[in-house]
């Protein structure tokens, strides 16, 4: 057959069917090599920049991360992502940052090297507990964001910028001076107030209620007398502890386990350092040459760097944990001795060798015992998961909370008289094991004499129960409270009557009489407050009692009900604020007034003046094949 078409080849016919075949392949094949380019992935283009595919992916996983820790969820599928505006809300952040970024570079805004070195190092985060520097901080911070040095200073500077940018719109709000003015002189007034305090004893004795009286209050106040829904249950639990216990860790499992973790037992040398930071070459060169003729390190360190003697300390370190230039040098050295100076990208450093901690390992009986544990534990973990399954298949084909307990070994209990809020018919604490407020959900979800599914204890294992009876919330008879609603009748009585008296002595008080003299005719103290401010200032009066005071005027008492009994204020003095004397309060008080919406309506226009400025597009193919 091939040999018939190599014969046939050169045939006019053949020749005149493979031009044919070059040409459909042309037009219809090879063609679309060159006529389709690869695949855009520019999500969107705002003025000059361009924002990539994998940068509006970036953002859109920190976002749905962030979404999924604030709702305890799983994180969400590409359509929901779209669904839930993570996507679009994700691409006009980074189109806003890009907009802001334009205006930056329009504006010709900049920050410097020293403020941004200044900035990091003034960074708490970046300092010990002694508010010292410590470039090893700084240095796993960097690496922890997946970031060199520079890269993290030019987003640092990006961020620095933009804020600035923000700070300088927003600052420029400012609600009028009369409107602050007025409003600092209602917020910031005190009041100085006299009161008097009228206890529970100062009301005459209310005597035996009657019985139609008695049943009456009864009627009216049945939540008082009233039991709450209780329920008993059944419980199993399936403790990982319980299952470590019964697990014996051979002695050449624990070596071996040992051998593993050697690393873990074993600390490395650390040795504590002294550290003199230094602007630039020549300080640190002056510096080493002062030690070199042995001053005293704190010394120099004052003379030349301006540093404190409190501030020299680093404290220990492993050489692993020192940056690459520092580490060498510095463990290199004997005690007492100092490096030469070293350059970093933070400055000039000196250190001094104060003190050495040898390295050192844990021999294994000291961390046999340990081990043994934690091996037991690992090994529970496996079985109970394991034991978890066949609990839950045995609880689906309907056994009972005695066939778990005999099966798989469950550590059965038997609560009995259980309320929601855990407590018992007597109205003690009921003891239940770890997760009790779960528990008790469960309890209470559970239809009588029905078992629950098996749920987890966080890290303790699992539990499953079973309701044996459930007592319906009732209203305890009147023959069954009678002493504790006489109580209750009485001090509702006592109230009465002492509110009645409060109000008769703020009348007299109003109607000219002294509360003092009033105080003295009853044999009560009465007292004078602190200035007080609208928050109160006096744990004598209320905070109900205190808004009234404010509400009136000098020489007008009021009342109230306070912690014991009833109390009778009036006001004694009204002690204005003064805003010209309070410049300082007035300006927190006034930023205080610029409501955070009247912030982003500013923010908002300011992003559509820069849309106007700066085109923006978006490619929604793009956009679309990403997610």
């Amino acid at each position: 057959m091939l040999q018939a078409i190599r014969s046939k080849a050169s045939s006019l016919v053949v020749k005149i069917l493979f031009g044919v075949l070059i040409l459909t392949f042309g037009v219809w094949g090879i063609g679309d090599i060159f006529r389709n380019r690869s695949a855009s992935t520019v999500a969107a283009t705002v003025g000059d920049r361009k924002i990539d595919v994998q940068q509006l992916s970036q953002a859109v996983r920190q976002d749905a991360e962030r979404w999924r820790q604030a709702l305890r969820g799983a994180t969400p599928d590409s359509e929901q992502l779209k669904q839930l505006g993570i996507v679009d809300s994700a691409l006009q952040r980074l189109i806003g940052r890009e907009l802001v970024d334009l205006e930056i570079r329009r504006l010709h805004l900049a920050v410097s090297d020293e403020a941004l070195d200044e900035l990091i190092r003034s960074n708490r985060a970046f300092q010990n507990d002694k508010g010292v520097f410590e470039p090893q901080l700084y240095q796993q911070f960097v690496a922890a964001q997946h970031m060199t040095s520079s890269q993290f200073k030019a987003s640092l500077r990006g961020d620095l910028l933009r804020q600035q940018l923000d700070g300088a719109l927003i600052d420029a709000i400012a609600p009028p001076s009369e409107l602050v003015d007025a409003l600092y002189r209602s917020r910031a007034e005190k009041r100085v107030a006299e009161g008097l305090v009228l206890p529970s004893s100062a009301a005459a004795d209310p005597g035996t209620p009657g019985e139609a009286d008695l049943q009456a209050f009864y009627d009216q106040h049945q939540d008082d007398f009233r039991v709450p829904e209780l329920r008993s249950f059944s419980l199993g639990v399936l403790l990982l502890d319980d299952i470590a216990a019964e697990i014996n860790v051979p002695d050449d499992k624990l070596r071996e386990e040992y051998q593993n973790r050697s690393a873990e037992f074993h600390a490395p040398e650390q040795r504590r350092f002294e550290q003199i930071l230094l602007p630039d070459e020549a300080k640190a060169n002056e510096a080493a040459a002062q030690l070199a003729q042995g001053k005293d390190f704190a010394e120099v360190a004052k003379d030349v760097a301006g540093a404190a003697p409190d501030t020299l300390d680093l404290g220990f370190f492993k050489k692993d944990d020192l940056p690459p230039p520092l580490a060498d040098p510095a463990f290199a050295l004997k005690q007492g001795e100092t490096t030469r100076p070293i350059e970093d990208a933070l400055g000039w450093h000196i250190l001094r060798l104060v003190e050495v901690k040898p390295e050192e390992t844990q021999p294994f009986d000291s961390v046999k015992e340990k081990l043994a544990q934690e091996i037991a534990r690992d090994q529970a973990a496996d079985q109970i998961e394991k034991i978890r399954g066949k609990v839950e298949d045995a609880l689906a084909g309907g056994a009972t909370l005695a066939e778990l307990v005999r099966r798989f070994g469950l550590k059965q209990s038997k609560i009995d008289t259980v309320d929601a809020n855990g407590g018992g018919a007597d109205g003690k604490p009921v003891e239940l094991p770890a997760s009790g407020a779960d528990i008790l959900k469960t309890v209470f979800d559970t239809p009588s004499g029905e078992m629950s599914q098996l749920n987890d204890l966080g890290e303790a294992g699992y539990y499953v129960l079973q309701i044996d009876a459930v007592t319906p919330a009732t209203v305890k008879p009147l023959d069954a409270v009678k002493p504790q609603a006489t109580q209750l009748w009485q001090q509702d009585k006592r109230d009465a009557a002492l509110a009645q008296l409060a109000k008769e002595i703020a009348d007299q008080v109003t109607a000219g009489k002294k509360l003092s003299d009033i105080a003295a005719e009853r044999k009560l103290e009465s007292f004078i407050t602190q200035p007080l401010t609208r928050a109160g200032g006096d744990p004598k009066l209320p905070a109900s009692l205190v808004a009234s005071l404010f509400g009136a005027k000098p020489g007008l008492a009021v009342f109230g009900q306070g912690s014991d009994g009833y109390v009778v204020a009036e006001v004694k003095e009204v002690i204005p604020a003064d805003p010209a004397k309070d410049e300082k309060q007035v300006a927190q008080f006034s930023d205080r007034l610029v409501a955070p919406g009247m912030r982003d309506d500013i923010l908002q226009q300011f992003d559509k003046a820069l849309r106007q400025r700066y085109p923006v597009s978006i490619d929604p193919a793009v956009v679309a094949r990403a997610f």
